[in-house]
């Protein structure tokens, strides 16, 4: 952070052509080099496209930017690859020797191949479909740009998640009042059940309760008859 004028000019661009660093957001936080850019901003510029941009945006300012030499240029291939990455899950061949302007398919699995033995790119390349398939890749350093769009972003997710924890709500009371309806309903054919029961009973009770009142009389009758009849033939006798 000492660092200003040439000192720090030789520093950030052998920052850039290390082939062990593949961040410079911590440079371009530096109070010196925001002080170096008030009269260099080129290099600056050069810094920015390193930390979260691309060959093509590299391409699109080239006369206005540092030239590269070939591990800086090799580095920002590399850095553009991740981002590539970070983008899709497969990434053709055919595309990538684009984008990367490489020479062939075999310069970019040279790309690749060393990505990955840094530990900065997983995943498999498929001969047949001539691409790469993607399982991890490393994070660059986040732009302003990004940071808005991660924002808006998180503003659209608690807006959405808002609107969800509502109609999640509502579902909730809507379950419980078809719950409490479902109980009052059962609560209701109990006690009408109960209901029926008790007059069934009822019923059932007094039918035996008639029935027997009918027998005893239907045996008094019989006896009063039969007497009388005793009767009678007594009477004949004399």
């Amino acid at each position: 952070e000492s660092l200003s004028g040439k000192d720090l000019e030789k520093a950030i661009l052998e920052a850039l052509a290390d082939p062990d660093r593949f961040t410079f957001g911590d440079i371009l936080a530096m109070p010196n080099v925001e002080a170096y850019a008030k009269n260099n901003q080129a290099l600056v510029d050069l810094v920015k496209i390193f930390a979260h941009g691309t060959v093509a945006e590299y391409n699109a300012k080239k006369g206005s930017l540092p030239t590269l030499n070939e591990a800086q240029s090799s580095k920002l291939k590399k850095l553009t690859l991740l981002s590539l990455a970070s983008q899709s899950k497969t990434l053709p061949y055919d595309g990538l020797v684009k984008k990367l302007e490489a020479k062939n398919a075999w310069g970019v699995e040279d790309l690749i191949t060393d990505c990955i033995r840094k530990g900065l790119l997983k995943g498999k390349h498929n001969p047949k479909a001539k691409e790469f398939v993607v399982e991890y890749a490393e994070c660059r350093d986040i732009s302003d740009s990004d940071l808005d769009g991660m924002a808006s972003q998180i503003a659209a997710w608690l807006e959405s998640s808002g609107e969800a924890l509502k109609i999640l709500e509502r579902k909730i009371i809507e379950t419980k009042d078809a719950h409490k309806a479902e109980e009052l309903r059962e609560n209701g054919m109990k006690e009408e059940m109960a209901r029926v029961k008790k007059v069934l009973e009822a019923k059932a009770s007094n039918h035996s309760a008639h029935g027997r009142h009918g027998k005893r009389g239907g045996r008094e009758d019989g006896m009063y008859m039969m007497g009388g009849m005793g009767a009678m033939n007594m009477g004949g006798g004399y």
